[in-house]
């Protein structure tokens, strides 16, 4: 599939824009219990990108393929720099879309990686739809049908008195494992405390896997004091206590402790990708194919972790994707998937279909195309034809 066409059906004709409802303030609806009761109210209605969201059609003969949400940053990008060029591509032939024309001066950065990614995957999306066959089967065979997630708590407080019993539903539930944060107050408040907080937590797992992530929130200092911390309660990974791959991120790393170190699903361009995997900075990689350049491009870096000894665990952003990434994928390249507990029933919104995990595994596909339809707005925003 990768180099043969579907015929006329997955040639792109038209790209449209469509508006999809925003991410809805406070808690989803149908949060266990148990989990609410530790968690914090979602930030993103408060960013621009969440509050004004599109889809991306692609629109092939008679079949369209579809992406979202993308913010409205990214939607114009799509607009003005790829549309005009991705008229005429084959979406039946990916390695292709690399070398279609782009307008526009500016071609790195977050936001135009976004739309890149977008843009290919609205494209997988397409061939899928048009050859009735599911994305997994298109990028290489599906290796595996369903595949195991991990519990992404960011959304919970790990010092609240409820903290525990989540951590506990977490690991009856059969999650991979989970994923704690380490807020500024729980960092203020010392080693010590994060040990205390942390330990709690780690106990109420059981012997189920834990990991942190720092959000980039600690300084050097704090970094330094927090790995013997870390090292005692046998974290599975640490995900990006600070800035991946500058000077305070190398003194870290040489200190070692035995914390295996992950980041990777802020590396955008692909440059910054190469030399975070290649250089010895990190122990686990991630990706967001939402973020790095798409389904094909996370695929690359899984391959070249993998050669380097590496796991990768995909970011839960773009869920859909990262589902079709380790559907092809063996469960040593990548062992799970990222499922955000507060925020990603709010992401499903979009789409006509919510994904429903079954003991702590979703679907790698939800069948042709690679994610559920999203839910549109009556009429386009944007058009750009032949």
């Amino acid at each position: 599939m990768a180099g043969q066409s579907c015929g006329a059906a997955t040639v792109v004709r038209a790209v449209r824009v469509w508006p999809v409802a925003g991410q809805p303030a406070g808690l989803p609806e149908g949060l266990p219990d148990v989990v609410a009761a530790a968690a914090v109210a979602p930030a993103g209605p408060s960013w621009p990108e969440h509050r004004t969201r599109f889809a991306i059609e692609v629109v092939g003969d008679g079949v369209s393929g579809w992406h979202a949400p993308v913010g409205e940053s990214v939607a114009r990008l799509v607009v003005d720099n790829l549309a005009s060029g991705l008229l005429g591509h084959d979406a039946a032939a990916p390695r292709k879309l690399g070398h279609r024309p782009r307008a526009g001066r500016h071609q790195q950065g977050a936001h135009t990686r976004q739309a890149v990614s977008a843009v290919e995957l609205a494209c997988w999306d397409l061939a899928s739809r048009a050859s009735d066959r599911s994305v997994p089967e298109l990028v290489g065979g599906t290796v595996r049908s369903r595949v195991p997630v991990y519990a992404s708590a960011l959304g919970l407080d790990p010092a609240h008195p409820e903290a525990a019993k989540a951590a506990s539903w977490i690991a009856e539930q059969g999650f991979w494992g989970q994923k704690w944060p380490l807020t500024k107050e729980l960092l203020r408040r010392g080693p010590r405390a994060v040990a205390q907080v942390l330990g709690v937590l780690r106990e109420a797992t059981a012997e189920g896997r834990f990991m942190v992530d720092g959000l980039r929130r600690c300084r050097l200092d704090e970094a330094l004091a927090l790995l013997p911390v870390l090292a005692d309660l046998k974290v599975t990974f640490a995900e990006e206590l600070l800035e991946p791959g500058g000077f305070a991120w190398a003194r870290v790393r040489a200190a070692g402790a035995g914390v295996p170190m992950a980041a990777g699903e802020h590396a955008v361009d692909e440059q910054e990708q190469m030399r975070l995997l290649t250089d010895g900075t990190v122990d686990v990689w991630q990706t967001d194919p939402g973020w790095s350049g798409g389904l094909a491009r996370s695929l690359h870096t899984a391959e070249i972790a993998a050669g380097l000894g590496m796991a990768t665990f995909p970011h839960g952003d773009r869920l859909w994707a990262s589902l079709a990434l380790a559907g092809v994928c063996c469960r040593d390249k990548v062992p799970a998937v990222e499922w955000h507990l507060t925020v990603e029933p709010l992401r499903q919104q979009v789409f006509t279909e919510a994904a429903v995990i079954e003991e702590g595994l979703l679907p790698s596909s939800p069948g042709a195309g690679l994610a559920p339809l999203p839910v549109t707005a009556s009429r386009a925003s944007w058009e750009v034809v032949s």
